[in-house]
């Protein structure tokens, strides 16, 4: 592993972040690999793969720029719990870490976690334009609509940057 740095910049400086690889939650003892989604043909966000692996929503923010990055999982699957099972029991001030390409760490705090409806869920809020660093969670949860083979509700935590480790900083 590459050697990191701290920065001695505040969090809300701009870092030259490449694309996010790996996803670390310590309480809910999760590290998986991210993979890049997009849309779907009905203009939906798209899903990982599998229920072992998160989606970074690449036509979004990069998780360390400015913006509201996004990074999802499923709750559950045909198997049982998937990798956002627990996602749930994540509080305010819990630390997710995600690693870029170059070797950065990104440290991001829990601010806030909100179930929304799915058909309401507030789109600008999670993937809008902001001036500030966050990176929010989003999976499945509610009951399941077997009609339209999904859960009836979507929880997001909302997380804010607090610390980038730099790799190879001098």
């Amino acid at each position: 592993m590459a050697e990191t740095k701290s920065t001695n910049s505040p969090p809300q400086a701009s870092v030259d972040v490449s694309v996010p690889s790996q996803l670390t939650i310590p309480k809910l003892d999760i590290q998986a690999l991210i993979e890049k989604t997009g849309l779907t043909n009905d203009g939906q966000m798209d899903v990982p793969d599998n229920g072992d692996d998160v989606a970074w929503f690449e036509p979004g923010t990069k998780p360390g720029n400015e913006g509201n990055a996004v990074i999802a999982g499923h709750v559950d699957d045909k198997e049982g719990p998937a990798i956002f099972y627990n996602l749930h029991k994540l509080d305010k001030g819990d630390e997710i870490f995600v690693s870029d390409e170059s070797g950065n760490v990104l440290t991001f705090v829990v601010t806030d976690k909100k179930a929304y409806p799915r058909e309401d869920a507030p789109l600008r809020e999670i993937f809008g334009p902001t001036f500030d660093h966050h990176l929010n969670l989003i999976t499945c949860t509610g009951l399941f609509d077997k009609q339209n083979k999904t859960h009836e509700e979507r929880l997001v935590v909302y997380t804010k940057l607090q610390d980038t480790k730099v790799a190879n900083a001098q």
